[in-house]
């Protein structure tokens, strides 16, 4: 099980969505608009919560095979500050987040293991460089990678002479990419 999601914190600031209460309303449930509206930074604190449903939201999808569809009002969150993480609730399954929060972004991330992990400023590099520098960097040889998404958009790496493909998952916000797999032995 792995999710992931990035938020670049310039262009989510610029939006100023923690004054929109129609889109609070429509997004978050009682107890994160209530969060969220004390908070003594709203916008950290919206995007912050968004991030950890986009996370949980992949990972859920991923795990039960559905086709693309978020209501994330579904998706209850509590995020402890302290701790940098929080969970994040889909009915009666849970998933636990870890949240970077820098001053450039929030970096959110679910899974059932270790993981690589790297968030990029990408810039003006292409999403295919900088998997290409993520699995070098980490190890992972591949002659030619090649980003595969199945019939619901979920991605994964077919591994060269092998049925088998590489679970990752990705996200990009802005100026920034983020990318997680999970280490697994073949």
């Amino acid at each position: 099980m792995i999710g992931n999601d990035i938020i670049d914190l310039k262009i989510a600031r610029a939006e100023g969505k923690s004054d929109n209460i129609r889109f609070i309303d429509k997004v978050f449930t009682e107890f994160e608009r209530s969060l969220i509206l004390n908070s003594q930074d709203p916008e950290l604190h919206l995007w912050i919560l968004w991030s950890m449903k986009e996370a949980a939201y992949k990972a859920h999808q991923r795990i039960y095979d559905l086709p693309r569809k978020l209501n994330p009002r579904t998706f209850g969150c509590k995020y402890i500050h302290q701790e940098n993480s929080g969970k994040v609730s889909i009915g009666s399954i849970e998933y636990s987040i870890d949240v970077l929060t820098t001053s450039e972004y929030i970096h959110s991330i679910t899974s059932s293991g270790a993981l690589l992990q790297m968030a990029f400023f990408n810039g003006q590099t292409s999403r295919s460089e900088l998997l290409a520098r993520f699995l070098s960097i980490n190890s992972i040889e591949m002659d030619e990678i090649k980003l595969y998404k199945d019939f619901n958009g979920v991605p994964s790496i077919p591994l060269k002479n092998s049925p088998k493909k590489l679970p990752i998952s990705l996200s990009h916000h802005g100026n920034f990419t983020a990318f997680a797999i999970p280490l697994i032995n073949s």
